[in-house]
């Protein structure tokens, strides 16, 4: 504790903040490059406190209607792609380089991750939080791709009773504002950046590509949480004798009425209902997974055109179609769910986004003018500036699904390693309509009705975030080979975690080290299913590891009945220091 009576080099500062405006256009598509060029008379940044500042929109123009919003976990993020960080001198120094930018941002948004954490990052960063106004009351897990009423996305419907008839459009989509900070080595670095002395900085973004960035709501898929989809009733909304529609005998229905399950109707009125005017739906059982086919087919597909809310002896709400629908497979029972066809009747489903406004705002670090005189002078004397930072290196590893036993060589180069997080990405080369519709894609976990050993049908979940999230994928152990030596020396079972049936505590008790070295805090390992990942301390404490001229290898092997379903595109994050030394007009990186 410091003393009254005791002198201590501090200085006095001010702090102000600077905008800086994107170098090449206002408006950026999936794809594009975008640039920030930020000036040397800034003097002095504090990475930490600086931020990139954007609004976003969604367009689905031509699509059948179904909402839309971006990854719920990451929210914005999602569309960093790639960054890389240049100092701005001659020469134009490669300082850091982050490649699949958004995997290793969903791996610290998944892992470091609580309550408070989450509510900040649905008010800055565009992700979308659990909220009970639309949850679950079905014994489903509290997801955060849920959020109706406080979705900043898409509006709700009005809370009104009466029909509501208006058909969804582009229009309904907000436009995003957020305030992204860079996780980057350099802009999570809590020292003061001296930017004058390496002439500034250029920060280039490169944007992901659209098909990777759409999720829909879990309350309207007929494959994920599908108990959490609202649940036919009746045609007639009695509660004491509902009228259910027969199979095959001419018992034709253009409106029915929705359970009060899953806070349907909760507050009276249409604002709880996901699904929207011009929405394509079909019926799913909750028993059997199995469609309940329209046999009026020939009338075209059904889409909804009216919502209402009745009051008095129902209580619920009301579904009126287009024109009638004929159960076929069965009677209509309230043993059924809607879910969305609109995505999978579609030919084709490419939404695509618009980033407008984008500018850099860095926080100015006002120095004493003694401060930089001594500064200069010590330089101009011959010194050297030497600054630090954590960064990660991305070594990207294919693997096909048909290798039961692989050998991943990593060429790491790092004299100041810190950690290893090898992130196993589904490397399926899927359209937008595949990814968004997820009936293919890799099964992430069951819900609760289903025991994981018969695979019921309805309580398997697929992935929506192919490409970004690790799939463990029926992986029975690893191993992790350098310095000679097997580490650890006993391999590391994952067969309970990648079966989907119970957890290893093994592989992640070696996550938890990996990360809090990779400077992520894991509070929360609830996404150790849905995002796996292999993790390796290569130090521990304030340590690091010399990796130069080491053998890197990670030995796998799917010994498990089930084959893996899925190729893979390993990225194998090393997290390291590096240090920017700064002598006289020259500028060197050491790594």
């Amino acid at each position: 504790m410091a003393s009254f009576w005791t002198a201590e080099d501090k200085i006095p500062i001010a702090q102000t903040k600077v905008s800086v405006p994107a170098e090449f256009g206002l408006e950026y598509s999936p794809g594009q490059k975008c640039e920030f060029h930020i000036p040397a008379g800034v003097g002095f940044f504090q990475p930490k406190e600086s931020y990139l500042n954007l609004s976003m929109s969604i367009s689905a123009s031509g699509l059948d209607p179904t909402r839309l919003q971006l990854d719920a976990e990451s929210g914005l993020q999602i569309l960093l792609k790639e960054v890389r960080v240049y100092s701005k001198g001659s020469g134009r120094i490669l300082l850091e380089e982050y490649q699949n930018y958004n995997v290793l941002t969903a791996l610290k948004y998944d892992y470091e991750a609580n309550d408070t954490l989450r509510a900040k990052r649905s008010l800055t960063e565009g992700t979308t939080n659990y909220t009970e106004k639309t949850r679950s009351t079905r014994a489903m897990p509290k997801a955060a791709q849920i959020n109706l009423n406080e979705n900043p996305y898409f509006d709700a419907l009005p809370k009104q009773t009466s029909v509501y008839s208006t058909t969804f459009s582009d229009t309904d989509f907000r436009e995003v504002k957020a305030l992204l900070p860079l996780h980057t080595g350099i802009f999570q670095n809590s020292k003061v950046f001296p930017i004058a002395m390496t002439e500034g900085l250029i920060v280039e973004i490169i944007w992901e590509d659209a098909r990777k960035v759409f999720r829909t709501l879990d309350q309207t898929s007929g494959s994920r949480h599908l108990a959490s989809n609202p649940v036919f009733h009746s045609t007639n909304g009695s509660n004491t004798a509902p009228n259910e529609p027969l199979a095959n005998n001419a018992s034709q229905f253009d409106t029915f009425f929705v359970r009060r399950d899953n806070c349907q109707g909760w507050d009276s009125d249409i604002s709880s209902f996901p699904f929207v005017v011009g929405e394509k739906i079909g019926f799913k059982s909750l028993t059997t997974g199995a469609e309940n086919v329209d046999s009026k087919l020939v009338a075209g597909d059904k889409f909804i055109t009216e919502i209402d809310y009745v009051a008095g002896t129902s209580n619920m709400l009301r579904v009126k179609l287009n024109g009638s629908f004929r159960p076929n497979a069965s009677a209509m029972t309230q043993d059924f769910c809607l879910y969305s066809k609109s995505i999978e009747l579609a030919t084709t489903y490419a939404p695509t986004y618009t980033i407008t406004n984008a500018e850099f705002v860095i926080q100015k670090v006002t120095m004493p003018q003694g401060y930089t005189s001594k500064l200069a002078s010590m330089m101009k004397g011959g010194g050297a500036m030497n600054y630090d930072f954590t960064s990660a290196t991305n070594y990207k590893i294919s693997q096909l699904k048909s290798e039961r036993v692989a050998n991943l060589r990593l060429p790491l180069t790092q004299s100041r390693a810190k950690s290893i997080l090898c992130i196993p990405t589904d490397a399926s080369a899927s359209a937008t309509k595949e990814l968004l519709e997820a009936s293919g894609t890799y099964e992430t976990d069951y819900d609760l009705d289903g025991d994981g050993a018969t695979r019921e049908i309805p309580s398997v979940n697929h992935s929506q975030r192919t490409g970004i999230t690790g799939c463990a994928d029926y992986l029975s152990s690893y191993q992790l080979f350098y310095d000679g030596k097997l580490n650890p020396n006993r391999k590391v079972f994952t067969s309970k975690i990648s079966n989907k049936v119970s957890v290893d505590a093994q592989p992640l008790i070696e996550l938890e080290k990996a990360l809090v070295m990779a400077g992520i805090k894991p509070f929360s390992f609830m996404k150790f299913r849905d995002n796996f990942c292999i993790g390796r301390a290569l130090s521990l404490q304030n340590g690091v590891y010399d990796a130069r001229g080491k053998d890197f290898a990670l030995q796998l092997e799917y010994q498990e009945a089930d084959a893996p379903e899925v190729d893979k595109l390993w990225n194998c994050f090393c997290v390291h220091l590096r240090r920017i030394v700064i002598s006289g007009d020259s500028i060197s990186l050491q790594i």
